[in-house]
């Protein structure tokens, strides 16, 4: 199960489409209506888990990020507040996934998951994610993460969060590279984010006697 809370509306959100069908379309993805009740993003009019920032007005484009995997740091456009959420919080009985960019226009948002306790390794959530793209609601990607315990989880979660980050500048100036940029980054481990490649490579789940 996916929970978000209420704010940022993304159209990948409420169409249920999978987190990596989002990151291969980003620049294709625009603000909808949040019509899947256990999924939505934070944003500073959501401000019970929050810290608003006081200072002139943010912009989406320099202020809405990832502070790491779980803090957000997210603009709200209508009203220019600034505001950061600690993903656990947001969460609550759930686990923080990851944190990473939302929609389009720059907006980032905390991926809440409901681990299971079956032993899937790292690899083999990321493979089953990814054959969950283009396929309708929530139901593919949450079987995938309940077949995972929380460390696994987290694991995974480091990594696209790295990816996010290090693709940042990119998707800044040419949206259209964003998704391409995070999927190979996700998958080779390029820059900074070698190590949480090579930590989920070596995610191994050793069988029991």
């Amino acid at each position: 199960m996916r929970a978000w809370t209420p704010a940022i509306l993304l159209s990948f959100v409420a169409g249920g489409c999978g987190l990596f069908e989002e990151l291969q379309s980003v620049e294709d993805a625009s603000a909808g209506a949040d019509t899947a009740g256990s999924e939505s993003t934070a944003s500073s009019d959501d401000g019970d888990s929050g810290s608003e920032t006081a200072g002139a007005a943010c912009e989406i484009v320099t202020d809405d990020l990832c502070e790491d995997q779980d803090t957000l740091q997210t603009c709200n456009p209508e009203t220019g507040e600034l505001t950061v959420y600690a993903c656990g919080e947001l969460c609550g009985t759930n686990i923080n996934f990851t944190c990473l960019l939302a929609a389009s226009n720059g907006q980032h948002g905390c991926w809440c998951v409901e681990p299971g306790i079956d032993a899937m390794p790292c690899t083999e959530l990321e493979a089953c994610l990814q054959q969950c793209v283009g396929t309708p609601g929530e139901a593919c990607s949450d079987q995938c993460f309940s077949r995972a315990t929380a460390g696994t989880i987290r694991t995974y979660g480091a990594l696209v969060h790295c990816a996010n980050a290090e693709c940042a500048p990119l998707c800044q100036s040419m949206p259209e590279a964003c998704s391409g940029c995070i999927q190979g980054t996700i998958a080779q481990g390029t820059g900074d984010c070698a190590v949480p490649r090579s930590l989920c490579d070596a995610d191994v789940i050793e069988e029991p006697w």
